[in-house]
């Protein structure tokens, strides 16, 4: 990017030297290609701003900060989890097969946007951690008829 810019500014000093009146060809092609220039220039800027915004995003989506303390589905009290700082969580879930309240627990790690968890006693689970949009500033956890929404930090 610095290299189109020094490329810019050299033509544009050509175009500055320029004698108008015998040189308008000359002059003309300058300024085409000046325009040019400007328009990658734009574009790359653009560009460049799109995978930043893209990057963070991604990083924000692996940032296990943003995941760890008390996670809640709304409308159901007891189904919740808590993530701690190292690693583990506690899924206080319903069995419908068993028709009971069970507590699951064991790891978890968090990449791009997707929470597994392994459980100490079962397959591990993908599930999808987003944040809201227009505005919406909370993080999200869902998969299939699982909705959490955080409740509070923790340790």
């Amino acid at each position: 990017m610095k290299t189109k810019f020094t490329t810019l500014l050299i033509i544009i000093s050509l175009l500055i030297s320029c004698n108008t009146s015998t040189n308008s060809d000359r002059q003309k092609e300058l300024e085409l290609k000046v325009s040019e220039l400007s328009n990658s220039l734009k574009m790359s800027q653009k560009s460049s701003a799109a995978v930043n915004y893209q990057n963070n995003r991604i990083n924000e989506l692996s940032n296990i900060e943003k995941i760890i303390g008390y996670w809640f589905t709304p409308h159901c009290d007891t189904m919740n989890i808590r993530f701690y700082r190292n690693g583990h969580f506690e899924f206080n879930d319903y069995n419908s097969t068993l028709e009971k309240e069970e507590l699951l627990t064991g790891t978890y790690k968090l990449v791009n946007g997707v929470l597994s968890l392994m459980y100490d006693d079962r397959p591990k689970q993908n599930f999808k951690f987003y944040k809201g949009e227009k505005g919406d500033l909370n993080y999200y956890i869902k998969k299939g008829g699982y909705y959490f929404v955080k409740g509070e930090n923790g340790n």
